[in-house]
């Protein structure tokens, strides 16, 4: 018999300030929550996450005390605290689009509410259908004075995010996608993690879900790994280098595209972004995974910070996971094409790392597959091993695809600058 499900309620709470009456009826839309997700917060800082079923239609603030129990005191000084008695260097925020207006402007209308002052906006709407993002931009952001807009027409993320690095003058560049919600600290958090040595050349942060009110999202965020605790860690190839077989080609450990930001002298250094990868390609995903990889790679240090929170919008109908699963697996499958084709000496790595892939592919008891739900599909989980084979060829085609467009276009080379909205010059 399947397992019903009940809409979870999604909540963030500090606990060092008193606790509110919590709902779990939303009689405008129809919804009873059988639970709650809660992010709990000790003077805003991460310290816990607590999930809970509940039966009632309130909690009252005594009920949800216990619920919640005594959450641990931080055990070191907060990154966003730093930024507030340090110097805050410039950032730059890329945001990638393509033709989900009402999502980007939830997205912008959160960044435009950081507690941070030194930093700037470019939307990069990628090869667009209509001109409500333009319409959005000039609109209600234009006067602001923090936020760009450039188009490019040619489709895919990786390509998408270059032509907004392209533009960036900041010492460093953040990337979310449209579909978050940033907390008010994230480039706080970012900014503090960053090293005046320059030997972090990337850092990630806490990816959490904006809402689970239906069975898809809940197996988006069980299958996704999106959250990777509530520890802040430092991975490099030196004393920082975990005792993992698949490091660093498990590259999804260090975070995700949509929580992000790189030190533009590292972003230059591995040469940007893989254009043949990402959502938009044939490729469809891996172009995060790519960029982390090549700057452990190349040297550089990258952090996890939990403070730097973003809130996801999964997607909502179980018919989208189906797509969503196998294009994970083509992504990773991409990804990993890439790092032997441009360093073929990887693939003696690689094959000494297979054991470990497949038992933390196939093994019930891998983390992997350890946090999925008991009703995740079956079929899922073999379509995302299936997109992994598919994307081997996906990611030659992608590339073949990505080098004739360039050659078609080399004539035209000194106007290929990326097009900014007449809109808003």
């Amino acid at each position: 018999m399947e397992q019903s499900f009940r809409p979870i309620a999604i909540l963030d709470l500090d606990v060092a300030k008193p606790l509110p009456e919590v709902p779990l009826r939303d009689k405008a839309r129809g919804l009873i929550y059988g639970g709650v997700f809660c992010l709990v917060r000790r003077h805003g800082r991460p310290v816990g996450i607590v999930e809970f079923s509940y039966d009632g239609e309130v909690i009252s603030p005594s009920e949800l005390a216990t619920l919640i129990g005594s959450p641990p005191q931080p055990a070191s000084p907060s990154s966003v605290a730093k930024t507030k008695t340090g110097p805050a260097p410039s950032i730059t925020v890329v945001v990638a689009t393509r033709d989900r207006a009402a999502s980007l402007d939830r997205c912008l209308h959160s960044l435009m509410s950081q507690n941070y002052q030194n930093y700037d906006i470019v939307v990069v709407d990628n090869a667009p259908a209509t001109s409500e993002t333009a319409d959005l931009i000039a609109d209600r952001y234009k006067a602001t004075g923090k936020v760009r807009y450039v188009r490019e027409d040619r489709p895919g993320l990786g390509r998408a995010h270059n032509t907004g690095v392209s533009l960036v003058t900041a010492p460093y560049a953040a990337f979310t996608d449209d579909d978050v919600i940033v907390d008010p600290d994230w480039l706080a958090a970012i900014a503090a993690n960053f090293s005046t040595d320059g030997k972090v050349g990337c850092v990630t942060g806490l990816i959490l879900p904006a809402e689970l009110e239906t069975r898809a999202q809940m197996w988006t965020e069980r299958h996704g790994g999106f959250g990777k605790g509530l520890e802040r860690r430092l991975f490099d190839l030196g004393e920082h280098r975990p005792d993992n077989a698949l490091f660093p080609f498990t590259a999804g450990q260090f975070g995700s595209g949509a929580n992000m930001a790189f030190n533009m002298e590292a972003l230059r250094r591995i040469g940007g972004f893989e254009s043949a990868l990402g959502a938009g390609t044939i490729a469809r995903g891996g172009d995060d995974l790519a960029s982390f990889y090549a700057v452990v790679k190349a040297g550089f240090g990258l952090v996890y910070e939990p403070e730097a929170i973003i809130w996801h919008h999964h997607r909502r109908d179980e018919e989208g996971m189906v797509r969503q699963a196998y294009g994970y697996g083509v992504g990773l499958g991409a990804y990993l094409t890439n790092v032997i084709l441009d360093d073929p000496k990887t693939l003696w790595d690689l094959t000494k790392a297979l054991p470990s892939g497949l038992a933390h592919m196939f093994g019930s008891s891998s983390p992997k597959n350890r946090r999925l739900p008991g009703d995740y599909p079956t079929a899922l989980i073999w379509r995302e091993r299936l997109g992994i084979l598919a994307g081997v060829p996906s990611f030659v085609r992608s590339r073949r695809a990505v080098n004739l467009l360039e050659r078609m276009r080399a004539p035209d080379a000194g106007n290929s600058a990326p097009r900014a909205s007449s809109q808003l010059e």
